[in-house]
Formats: structure tokens, sequence, C-alpha cells
């Protein structure tokens, strides 16, 4: 089916209203407490999560937390993962319970992990496509500053392959299958009439997403430097950062599930409903 941009968006927010105590319900647990959770557990956090860092110290401290970092992030992918796929599930034309929406988002979990690593190489791929040719030109050249502009075509990469893998979840959750990579190839299937509209589309709607936190996120920091350096201005910068992260997935899942249903049409299932 084709891709109708004001269509999708239409259907995004009927999804978000007539769902919306449940889906801030799952939010809340799955991605606004751990959020505060890893805010809480690791302190330093806040440091790196800050965007106006100094690098040196950035690194300093990533190594000096190495391990925690890794584990208390892992474990809050796991419950962000499982809470985003449930309410994808919630969404759906089926109308499942919370408890089956949850069972059966989190039964995506592993797959989903298969799909960032999926991502993750397919990334690390098209860097390498992109910046040898810019290097080797600028070596030629003999102007080394020219590498800086593969800067632009790797944003460009990056953005077209998180919209061709973009239905990747609705896939897992929606589509009858655990298999990532048939969830991948299925995306790239889905996407690939439109893919430049659809990743125009999300680019918008990240880019609104990410000022929107920003702002908050900067007032919340205010009143974090206020209430000082403990547990309290933990706890602000950590909700801050959550609310905001809850609210931007809640949008971004129900995005995905319309996108899906719009471009796969209706499921089986809500198919054999309409008949019986």
């Amino acid at each position: 089916m084709n891709f109708d941009m004001n269509t999708c968006w239409s259907r995004a927010v009927e999804l978000l209203q007539s769902n919306f105590q449940l889906l801030i319900v799952i939010a809340g647990m799955f991605v606004l407490l751990p959020t505060m959770a890893l805010y809480l557990l690791v302190p330093e956090f806040a440091v790196i999560a800050d965007p106006t860092t100094d690098p040196s110290v950035l690194e300093d401290k990533i190594l000096e937390i190495l391990g925690p970092l890794i584990a208390a992030s892992l474990v809050s992918l796991v419950f962000q993962f499982g809470g985003q796929a449930a309410m994808i599930a919630l969404m759906s034309d089926t109308r499942p319970t919370v408890g089956q929406a949850l069972i059966k988002g989190f039964k995506t979990v592993p797959s989903l992990f298969a799909v960032l690593l999926g991502f993750s190489l397919l990334f690390m791929l098209l860097a390498l496509i992109v910046t040898v040719p810019v290097s080797l030109l600028a070596g030629l050249l003999g102007a080394p500053g020219l590498a800086a502009l593969a800067v632009i075509p790797m944003l460009i990469a990056m953005v077209w392959l998180l919209a061709r893998m973009s239905l990747a979840m609705p896939v897992l959750v929606l589509g009858g299958t655990l298999n990532p990579v048939t969830a991948i190839t299925q995306s790239f299937r889905l996407t690939k009439p439109k893919q430049w509209a659809i990743a125009g589309f999300w680019t918008i709607i990240f880019v609104v997403i990410t000022i929107a936190s920003l702002i908050f996120n900067g007032v919340a920091g205010v009143v974090a430097a206020i209430a000082g350096a403990g547990t309290a201005a933990l706890a602000i910068t950590g909700l801050a950062n959550g609310v905001t992260g809850a609210i931007g997935g809640m949008v971004q899942c129900a995005v995905a599930a319309a996108m899906f249903t719009q471009l796969s049409g209706p499921s089986t299932e809500a198919i054999e409903e309409t008949f019986e």
C-alpha cells in the first residue's frame, strides 16, 4: 500500500487518544522509571548524558564506570524495548488486554536486540562506504579537512537506515514473527516505495521531539541546579529525562504502528474479527 504522511499522522494521533490512559501507564513503568533508576543508581550518568560535558571529562567518566554503566544500560534497554513493543501491541487492531500486550511485547526483546545489532553492523558498513572514498579524495588533494565533509553523507545514511528499519518492531509485534532477519527485510520491503518520504517524516518527528526534550530538560536542569548536587538533583534530572523519553516513545510507537498498518494493510486477525 502507498504511504501518506497526513493519514499516517492522523491515525497515530487517534491511536494515542484512544489508548492514552493505558499507554501512559506502560510508558511510565517501562520507560520513565528505568530512566530515573539509571540516573539514581549510576549518578555519573547525569554527566555522561549532558551534551555540554567536556569531551575529555566525558571519556574519563565513561572509563571510570564502564562496567556498571553497561549493566544498568542493558537492563534499562530491556525494559524500554519491552515497554515500547507492548505499546505497539496495545495499539493493534486486535485490541489485546494490557497483560496480553506486555507478554507479546517482552517476547520480542531478544529479537529487538538482534535488530539493534543488525542496525549497528549495517551502519558501520555504510560508514565505510561513505568515509573511505572521501578520505582517499582528501589524501589525493592534500586537504585533510575535506574528510570532515563525510559527516554530512554519514548523517544522511543514518537517517535513511533508521527510516528503512523503523518498522522492524511493528513487524515483530504485529507481523506474526520473532525472526529478526525477517523483521529487517520486511521493514525494508514495506518502506522501499516511499523511502525518502518516510525518512523525511521521521526526521521531522525526531527534530520536534528533540527540541521539545531539550527545552523541557533545560528547565529541569535549572531546577536541579537550584536543588544542589545530591539525590534530589539526580531525581529531578532523571524524572525530566524519563518524562520526555516516555512521551517521545509513545509518539514514536503510535507513528510506527500507524505506518505499519497503512503500508501492510489490516492484520488477518482484524479481518477475521470484522466478519465474526
